[in-house]
């Protein structure tokens, strides 16, 4: 199995699961969206890293295979109000 695989079908489950519309194209990952009456496609590829470098919190999480526990998040209503804003803008 080649390096990376296993994340890489993880994240695309993701993308495809977040995305209304999302498909795959050969080995990309198509994210449609509507701007300005025209759609746009999102290209997306995944590829493994051949040297992984350490992150800005300086810790490198495995996510193939460590799932965190879950958290309830609140949010205030000023975050409410812009995520409605930035979807009305997005048309979702």
């Amino acid at each position: 199995m080649a390096r990376g695989s296993q994340s890489k079908e993880i994240i695309t489950k993701k993308i495809l699961e977040t995305f209304d519309g999302a498909f795959i194209n050969d080995k990309e990952i198509r994210i449609p969206f509507d701007e300005d009456g025209d759609e746009v496609q999102i290209k997306v590829t995944l590829t493994a890293a051949k040297v992984n470098v350490e992150n800005a919190g300086g810790a490198i999480s495995n996510a193939a295979t460590e799932q965190a526990p879950p958290q309830k998040v609140e949010i205030t209503d000023e975050e409410r109000k812009n995520v409605q804003k930035l979807m009305e803008a997005l048309d979702l």
